[in-house]
Parts: structure tokens; sequence; C-alpha cells
């Protein structure tokens, strides 16, 4: 194998795991493990990755986009909360989008219970689960399908998102600051939750707090455009400013129930309390 196909296998296992290992390369590719360090070094001086004792991490930027079966792995606790969360804002017969995020997706084991749900969906996972879980009307968008988001994107899908009105859309993005907004990387997935906002009554952005004050390189709105923001933990006093002055309410957790969440996770959904913090219009 030529140096740079090995490389180029290195970087696509980086990021699949984030996390590699100078033994296991070398035997996986029948080189030496010094010749492996040799790779590892020359990637690390082009700084996408950094050297660690016995391997390397991939060194991940606002503007690097990730796959979703690395990023439905990722944060799984705050997901859980924000998911929790979120599904209290749904009622009975009421008609929902669900964007393709892996945030999103954690919301639909919370769902269980709501009665005469329509769901609308740009991903076929969150469909299927939805189909496997709630008593709901189900509809995907179609499209061709992103191989990192497992969403459908394109034109077509556009087009079949302007012919709904529903009455929540949930989402996420990648990043969120006071200066730019809501961003993310992939041009696609961005023209996709702007048609999202433009055909829903209210919309609901989900983003745990590794994703505050950081941006990416598309914008998708002003944070005035979202009517909720659900966090998993209370902002700085800052972003309360921000948010109130923008109309937005917001809700997060407070910490008892956080520990109590740690402590029962398969259990969560029954345990959990209703209440949260909002701060905002209503």
């Amino acid at each position: 194998m030529l140096n740079i196909e090995r490389v180029d296998y290195i970087m696509q296992e980086l990021r699949e795991k984030r996390t590699v290992y100078v033994k296991d390369l070398a035997e996986r590719y029948f080189v030496s493990p010094s010749t492996i360090r040799r790779d590892l070094n020359s990637l690390e001086k082009e700084g996408l990755v950094r050297r660690t004792y016995g391997g390397a991490m991939l060194v991940q930027h606002e503007s690097s986009e990730i796959p979703f079966f690395v990023r439905q792995n990722e944060n799984k606790q705050e997901k859980n909360v924000m998911g929790m969360l979120a599904c209290q804002l749904v009622r009975n017969d009421q008609f929902i989008f669900l964007d393709s995020t892996s945030t999103v997706a954690h919301m639909v084991k919370y769902l269980r219970g709501k009665e005469s749900l329509k769901v609308l969906t740009t991903s076929a996972e969150i469909a299927l689960d939805c189909l496997d879980s709630l008593s709901a009307q189900v509809y995907c968008t179609g499209g061709w399908m992103s191989s990192f988001s497992r969403g459908f994107v394109g034109e077509a899908a556009r087009k079949r998102i302007a012919e709904f009105r529903p009455d929540l859309l949930f989402f996420s993005a990648r990043s969120l600051s006071l200066e730019d907004g809501i961003t993310d990387v992939n041009e696609e997935d961005v023209y996709m939750k702007q048609q999202m906002l433009r055909s829903c009554r209210e919309v609901v952005f989900l983003c745990d707090k590794t994703k505050f004050d950081k941006t990416s390189y598309r914008i998708i709105c002003d944070i005035s455009k979202i009517d909720y923001l659900v966090t998993d933990e209370k902002p700085s006093e800052l972003w309360l400013r921000r948010l109130a002055d923008s109309g937005v309410k917001l809700i997060y957790p407070d910490a008892e129930k956080v520990k109590m969440i740690e402590n029962q996770k398969k259990r969560a959904c029954d345990a959990y309390g209703a209440s949260a913090y909002e701060v905002g219009k209503g």
C-alpha cells in the first residue's frame, strides 16, 4: 500500500473513531510502528491530528463535518435531557417536524404517550423509530440522502417541506453565537433548515452547552427567528439577556433533576419532572 493511500485510510478511521493507536494501525496495514508514527507526525504537522501516548486524536474544528454515526454516540446524557424537555412542548393532535440531527433523534422515545401526532421528518431512521414507538402518522420528505447527516436533502426534499405547515419544528445545528446566530457546516443542510424555518409555525432549537459561543461558516438564521431554545444547562447572564431581548423562551433543567437523570438513565422519562425555567416571551 502506498503511503498516501495508507494516510487516507488512517484519516477515514480517525473520522469514524476520533482516536487511533500505533500498534493497531501497524498490524492492520502490515507496516512497522515507526512507519505509522511518521504518518501520524505528518498529519500532526498539517494540524489534522494531535499526537497522544501510543496514538493520535482527530482535531475537530467548527467547520468540520462529523458523520451521524459518530455524533449519535456523543453527549448522550445531554441529548436525553434536552429531548425530555423539548417533548414537554408537544401536545396531543399536533403536527411536528423533526430534523435529521442526532440531538433531535433522542426525542422520539420521550414522545411515547402523546396521542394522534403527525410527524414530518427528513430522517429515514427517525421515521422508522416513530413508526415503531409512537401512535403517529409519519411523513418522510424523500430526496437524496446525505451519507454524513443520514438525512434527506436537495431540491426535491425542500419542495416537499414547502407543502406542509407543521405546528412545531425541532432542530439542532453545530454552533450558536451572539454575533452570528445559529450556524452549521453543510451547505445543503443549511438550505434544508432554512426551508423548515419558513414552513413551521413555531421553532424549537436544541443546543447543548458545548455549542454556545461558537461559529461555523454557514449561517442558518438569527437568534430572533426561533421561539424556544432548549439546552442542558443554564446559560450565562449575557445569554439570558440576549434571549429575553430577542423574545426567545429558554428551557433548561435544574441541577437536582440533572443528577436524578444521571442516576436513573434508563427510567429518566418516567422519573423526570415536568418543570423547566423559561425566560423571554409568554
